[in-house]
């Protein structure tokens, strides 16, 4: 059976227990074609940061940092994942580093990355994994968060197991357990450190959590929710909230957004006030919703389509238009 918008936010209100300065963002960066891409919110200017590798190889995940700064990574679907590499761009669009998103050794199969994205300042970068090794009668898996200076291109990770879905504001990550419970990062074991306070639960609505990205301001957040059910026809949808600081309670008002066909990688502007996302229209930019009055999922701003088929959305300051040399 369809659940309903309205009876979703309901249930989710109800089990939302709570336990425990940005700049406007000019640009969002998103894959497109297996190239990499830069737009403007409202899609009217657009540059091609990195053109589309040759065969089979593509741009894949792509996250942009709060100083502009672009990571994407390149994989080649006939190689196994723990081949993946990564470029870093600056906010310019002058390219930084390669590297590799180095995994532990001595499984025999690796899914990664599962979300990724980098510190506000863009040194680090935290990226979900699945390890898994196949043996009769007994198979085991791993699954957690890597994180590693993104400058340390060839450096083994720090694995945090058990977080899943990392996304991370200013330093601290912020990660999926256990599928229903988001967990925040303590303060002072930021970046590295397993240490997570509990944040809110979806347990009982039908839904897991994957990703929750949170606003730089700390003003917004919005959570992935996938059907619990693996025959559901329900879509995965997102809801956004105003929260009250990183880890803090939400705010009345919590609303699911108007997306069409499942709905994933969901990015907050750093002011909180813009919020792209990836559906069956492709790439999509959209006014954050009122959170209030007669409807609260009345969206601030319409919906825009910024790239039909496009993937992986991330708004940050990377500049799209460059200034002419004179």
């Amino acid at each position: 059976m369809k659940r309903s918008w309205g009876s979703l936010v309901l249930s989710v209100a109800v089990v939302l227990a709570l336990t425990g300065s940005a700049t406007a963002a000019p640009s969002v960066s998103y894959t497109q074609g297996g190239s990499l891409w830069l737009s403007s919110l409202n899609g009217k200017q657009k540059r091609k940061l990195a053109a589309k590798p040759k065969g089979k190889v593509k741009w894949i995940e792509t996250a942009q940092s709060d100083n502009g700064r672009v990571i994407a990574v390149k994989r080649d679907p006939a190689k196994i994942a723990n081949l993946n590499s990564y470029v870093l761009w600056g906010p310019t669009g002058k390219r930084i580093i390669q590297g590799s998103l180095t995994t532990d050794s001595g499984w025999t199969s690796y899914v990664l990355p599962l979300s990724l994205d980098l510190s506000s300042n863009g040194k680090v970068v935290v990226y979900g994994y699945q390890y898994f090794t196949y043996n009769y009668p007994v198979s085991s898996m791993e699954q957690g968060t890597s994180v590693k200076s993104v400058t340390a291109a060839y450096l083994n990770p720090i694995n945090l197991v058990g977080e899943q879905w990392p996304t991370i504001v200013g330093t601290r990550i912020v990660a999926s357990q256990q599928d229903v419970f988001a967990g925040v990062q303590k303060a002072d074991k930021a970046p590295y450190g397993n240490d997570f306070s509990g944040w809110f639960s979806v347990d009982g609505t039908g839904y897991t959590l994957q990703r929750t990205d949170v606003a730089a301001n700390k003003k917004v957040a919005v959570a992935e929710l996938e059907p619990s059910a693996s025959d559901s026809n329900d879509p995965s949808v997102l809801l956004a909230s105003r929260i009250s600081g990183l880890g803090g309670s939400t705010l009345a008002g919590a609303c699911v957004l108007p997306s069409k066909g499942d709905a994933e990688n969901a990015s907050i502007s750093q002011d909180g006030k813009s919020i792209a996302w990836e559906d069956d229209r492709g790439v999509v930019v959209a006014g954050v919703p009122t959170f209030g009055g007669s409807d609260v999922c009345k969206l601030t701003r319409g919906i825009k389509v910024i790239a039909k088929g496009g993937t992986f959305p991330s708004i940050g300051p990377a500049k799209v238009k460059l200034n002419k040399r004179r």
